[in-house]
């Protein structure tokens, strides 16, 4: 503590966190500086009842008997590594909702021969045809913000939440599918040359342009285009540009140049709407590297397949260690 007057600060409860295994991060102090009525994190205003107070806030278990919603915060932090199968054939690879869908319970798990398998490792990166396989999470024209949930067991779709609250993009609905690859990783140990930022410690983003709209938890043949090197708190999140090889302009679009020829304005849209969503929310805008510039195909293929080589060490290191590992936190 940093006093002896029977008083702690902001900053000393964030050490009993620690002490005690549950390691807060920064996104909690504002709430932690309004309970405590805390100008800084060095007021020395926090008394043992107040802090008695707040613990039993964050594990108060009347209203949560099993513990879901307390874990929730923890389960965010981490990332569960788990994989079932070693070759599945895409075709057979199934989903199957669990829970009322505005529910923050509400979970699309996916199955092999009725066998539960993870979209995150066990779905392979690529097909023998040299295609990658992108994973919906949120269907174009929609705007309930889905993800591959990276800290529970056999990694289902989720509903992302913050602050207990379910999220959804308030720029408005998306103007294409997004998603991701499965097999890969960015790295928030490693530093971007493009970007000067880390990784923001999640499968690697798609954005998939073709005209249909690709249902929540549908794997689809791809082939990639570009990429947009978007920095979102300080972080790398790239946005891997891809189009269904079933897309009726599939045949005609191989790089990004064939994109603007075949889409006109399209990168042009979506840089836009990547730049400008979170100013929605109050925040500020989203910067870019390359100059703000989508880069083609080949650049695109090579983070790509730095990002699964990241992904193969993540699961290399945890194999020796167990199932979950702590990797950091994600800003996304």
């Amino acid at each position: 503590c940093t006093s002896s007057r029977e008083m702690l600060s902001v900053s000393d409860i964030k050490k009993v966190h620690s002490l005690l295994g549950e390691p807060l991060d920064e996104s909690d102090v504002p709430a932690m500086l309004e309970f405590f009525k805390a100008s800084v994190e060095s007021d020395l205003v926090v008394t043992f009842d107040m802090f008695m107070s707040w613990w039993s806030q964050l594990h108060d278990s009347s209203a949560d008997p099993d513990g879901y919603y307390s874990q929730e915060r923890y389960r965010q932090r981490f990332k569960v590594l788990q994989s079932r199968l070693k070759d599945p054939n895409i075709a057979r690879i199934s989903s199957t909702p669990e829970g009322d869908e505005s529910s923050r319970r509400y979970r699309i798990h996916f199955l092999l021969d009725d066998q539960p398998l993870s979209p995150w490792h066990d779905v392979p990166l690529k097909n023998p045809d040299g295609s990658y396989n992108f994973l919906c999470e949120i269907p174009k024209w929609t705007r309930k913000k889905f993800e591959i949930a990276t800290g529970e067991a056999m990694n289902p779709i989720k509903q992302d939440v913050k602050n207990g609250v379910l999220r959804e993009y308030k720029w408005g609905d998306m103007l294409f599918n997004y998603g991701a690859f499965p097999q890969t990783w960015e790295d928030p140990k490693e530093i971007s040359e493009e970007t000067g930022c880390p990784g923001d410690n999640d499968p690697i983003d798609v954005i998939e342009l073709g005209t249909r709209q690709r249902p929540t938890g549908s794997i689809t043949r791809v082939k990639v285009v570009g990429v947009i090197a978007m920095i979102d708190s300080e972080e790398t999140d790239w946005k891997i540009l891809a189009i269904a090889l079933d897309d009726d302009r599939a045949p005609n679009i191989h790089d990004l140049a064939d994109l603007d020829a075949h889409m006109p304005g399209a990168t042009a849209a979506l840089t836009h709407w990547l730049r400008m969503y979170k100013t929605a929310e109050g925040k500020g805008e989203n910067r870019f590297g390359f100059g703000g510039k989508p880069q083609g195909a080949a650049v695109a293929t090579r983070i790509v397949e730095e990002t699964h080589e990241a992904w193969r060490r993540l699961v290399a290191e945890s194999s020796g260690a167990g199932s979950m590992k702590r990797v950091g936190s994600s800003t996304l």
